[in-house]
């Protein structure tokens, strides 16, 4: 194989040799970038929540007859809802939210002890607390234990008192923390029986992922009060435990069986909460699908032009072909020789690659989370170009074994 009559060869023809290694450098970087893609969405929906995700179902509704603005129906068609939820068969359990897990903002408050100090600066992570109204079931309802104190009561809603007097301020609630929220509020001592900005702590539930997005211990703060929200003029959230296996049965009677005890209502959303983790990453899930098929298209386009380079290389080296083999030039070598040149353009493009490679990665990460290349990606693009090029190349390299040396040498 002589180096330098490759070398002359792709120079000549340098335009189509510069797109090919442009192109195929792009496919390096571009497949490297999807499986990093692909791999961190797959890990963010298989990451344990530490609450029972496949066996929920989140409604998410709004009222539209003025007749909801009487807290006392408001609350009376709650209790209704709730109650003909509950009798669906392979129903657990249901229960009202002013909130639901995995989402973006919603209702959040700074907690800390009450005995904060005035000129103290509160911790970041702790001004924008995710804070949970519902039913003393509602951690039950969503498969959390308590692992310190006691859960919820009836004596613990507060829902009455607020109503009555008009504010919240001047309500002592009892409330629960997580475990991770009580430990940073409460550093050096157990939270029961303390005393918050927002209620007396009585229960510390375990640890369960409230906001995926969110980094460290923080991602698990939560606070749960007893407390009915009533307000007509925001959304309302069910969240229904089913029985192994009744998520798809249950979820198709939801709808009918709200609007039936109150037909005055949207039903904006019923769907599981397994569903609504898919629908919260869908712009990672996304990306990733977006980069995997462009991916996809490069290395076909990889194949068609390393099938076209080499097939148009041996139509004009027919004679040069021709020689070689009235010289003695075995077929072996002459695939050989086909071969080398992509050969060679492939190991340039896997030169320009890294750069292409590295340089996406960056862009990316000026716009989302993006994880680094390794070396084992990186290795693995190469063979995938390395082999879909050799592929498209053979048949081009294998016609070449069947020129005659008497046909090439007649345009002597």
């Amino acid at each position: 194989m002589n180096i330098k009559a490759l070398l002359k060869a792709l120079r000549l023809r340098k335009f189509a040799t510069g797109l090919l290694l442009l192109q195929l450098s792009l496919t390096i970087g571009l497949m490297v970038n999807t499986v990093i893609l692909t791999n961190s969405a797959i890990e963010k929906l298989n990451k344990p929540l530490l609450f029972d995700v496949e066996q929920l179902i989140v409604v998410d509704l709004i009222p539209t007859s003025g007749a909801f603005r009487d807290t006392d129906y408001y609350q009376s068609i709650t209790k209704q809802d709730i109650a003909k939820i509950t009798a669906i068969d392979g129903v657990i359990s249901a229960a009202h939210y002013n909130q639901v897990p995995i989402q973006n903002g919603g209702w959040n408050g700074n907690v800390q002890s009450a005995d904060f100090p005035d000129d103290a600066v509160l911790p970041r992570e702790l001004r924008n607390v995710p804070q949970f109204f519902t039913s003393k079931i509602g951690l039950q309802n969503l498969g959390v234990e308590i692992i310190e104190g006691r859960a919820l009561t009836d004596a613990d809603d507060i829902t009455h008192d607020f109503y009555t007097s008009g504010k919240r301020r001047g309500i002592e609630q009892n409330v629960i923390l997580t475990e991770s929220l009580a430990k940073a509020v409460f550093p050096n001592k157990s939270a029961i029986g303390e005393l918050t900005n927002n209620g007396r702590v009585v229960g510390v539930a375990k640890d369960f992922v409230i906001s995926p997005t969110f980094e460290g211990p923080s991602k698990f703060y939560a606070l749960f009060g007893n407390f009915m929200y009533s307000q007509s003029d925001f959304e309302q959230h069910y969240i229904v435990r089913v029985q192994p296996g009744k998520v798809a049965e249950v979820q198709a009677q939801l709808r009918d069986t709200i609007l039936s005890v109150q037909a005055e209502r949207d039903i904006i959303n019923v769907e599981s909460m397994a569903k609504r983790l898919q629908n919260f990453y869908r712009q990672d899930t996304g990306l990733a699908s977006l980069f995997a098929m462009l991916s996809m298209l490069m290395i076909l386009v990889t194949i068609v032009s390393s099938f076209a380079h080499a097939h148009f290389h041996v139509t004009q080296q027919r004679k040069f072909i021709g020689i070689r083999r009235a010289l003695g030039a075995r077929k072996k070598d002459i695939m050989l020789y086909v071969f080398s040149e992509n050969w060679m353009l492939n190991f340039g493009a896997s030169l320009l690659g890294i750069a292409t490679m590295v340089g996406l990665n960056i862009a990316l990460s000026q716009v989302i989370t993006i994880e680094k290349p390794t070396i084992l990606l990186y290795a693995l693009a190469v063979c995938v170009v390395f082999v879909a090029g050799s592929l498209a190349t053979w048949l081009p390299a294998y016609k070449t074994t069947k020129i005659s040396p008497v046909i090439a040498t007649k345009t002597l």
